[in-house]
């Protein structure tokens, strides 16, 4: 199983370890409420190393990301970020990913610790005749999220006067203790904060300095409610290689005035005659937990669906899930089958905290 830098810091502060994806990563420290509470009032620090970094340099990089994203990435310039579909022929997903614009010949794409890989695979593959390089960094870098309400104050005594000037989706080149970071305004729960990525042997210090300025440690199963309550997309769960950006409500992400991209034929014609199926927020209104799988039915007993996450939300104090319903189903609630229940749930929008 593979170990990110911070291994011995989990464990020496408590960190619950579980195997998530062959990573071993700490799935709770004291309590999944606790964490999900500390970032929603507080501060949090995530190990997010798992996740992989993939530079993409050369005079071609922006035609090749423009033929090989679904997002536009010419609308942005250097220290800007954009999330984006890499996508398959027919419009589905390879992975979701951000790029961020190092330079006008450089770009760092951020992908899911599960798709490294597949995801350096298909790029290499695609790269074939732009004058582009592509490096595999992910195993020399780690990553750590800092994200809460409080995290921008926190930032300021580490990294004085860098968070302050970024904008959302947006980076700088800072340092940490003489090691060169990215230091970037994004995250995975709805909140204020940044994800700073460095190399390996710069982590631990990094991520004991914020625990002393104040930070609570937060693991994978808080990260899990954040982003759901923000109704956010994981990859293998609402989205994957069978699955469109439409469909999906990621139709923000595809823009079809860029002349060509991998999969717009396909995603145009979806377009065209609608999505199938749509994907959307379920909060339960009789006591029961959806969890990904679970089978989701209509008013008169229909199978029409499943769950694709779902989990107590502990900002909201109810039970939630996401789940995909078809494209022309317009009742207002839903039955999911919970063991041998059949549990009414209301159809509400995916960010439930809006």
């Amino acid at each position: 199983m593979k170990k990110t830098a911070l291994y011995d810091a989990h464990l020496a502060h408590g960190g619950r370890m579980v195997d998530f994806g062959g990573w071993s990563l700490p799935v709770q420290y004291l309590s999944v409420i606790r964490e999900h509470e500390a970032v929603r009032g507080a501060c949090g620090v995530f190990d997010t190393s798992h996740m992989g970094q993939l530079f993409v340099r050369g005079k071609g990089s922006v035609p090749f990301l423009q033929k090989l994203l679904s997002n536009n990435v010419d609308r942005i310039g250097a220290g800007r970020s954009i999330y984006s579909g890499l996508l398959t022929e027919a419009g589905t997903f390879v992975d979701d990913l951000i790029a961020n614009r190092v330079s006008d010949e450089e770009f760092l794409l951020v992908v899911n610790a599960s798709n490294i890989e597949k995801d350096e695979a298909w790029i290499r593959k695609h790269a074939a005749g732009f004058e582009v390089t592509v490096e595999n960094a992910s195993e020399t870098l780690s990553m750590l999220a800092i994200q809460g309400k409080t995290a921008p104050a926190l930032l300021e005594k580490l990294f004085p006067g860098e968070y302050g000037k970024l904008g959302s989706f947006s980076f700088s080149r800072a340092a940490w203790k003489g090691a060169p970071a990215f230091f970037c305004r994004t995250g995975y729960t709805g909140e204020a904060g940044v994800e700073v990525i460095l190399p390996n042997e710069a982590a631990q210090s990094l991520f004991e300095a914020v625990l002393a300025a104040g930070a609570v440690p937060c693991g994978l199963g808080s990260r899990d409610s954040l982003r759901l309550e923000k109704g956010y997309s994981l990859y293998g769960h609402e989205i994957d290689d069978t699955t469109n950006a439409l469909e999906a409500g990621l139709g923000w992400t595809v823009d079809f005035s860029k002349p060509d991209f991998i999969g717009k034929s396909a995603l145009a014609a979806v377009k065209a005659e609608g999505p199938k199926r749509r994907l959307v927020g379920l909060v339960m209104e009789e006591r029961g937990v959806p969890r990904n799988g679970y089978p989701v039915h209509g008013l008169g007993g229909e199978a029409i669906g499943a769950v694709t996450s779902g989990t107590f939300g502990p900002s909201l104090k109810e039970n939630i899930a996401l789940a995909y319903v078809p494209a022309a189903y317009r009742e207002p609630q839903v039955k999911v089958a919970i063991r041998d229940k059949q549990l009414t749930a209301r159809i509400t929008k995916r960010d439930f905290s809006s």
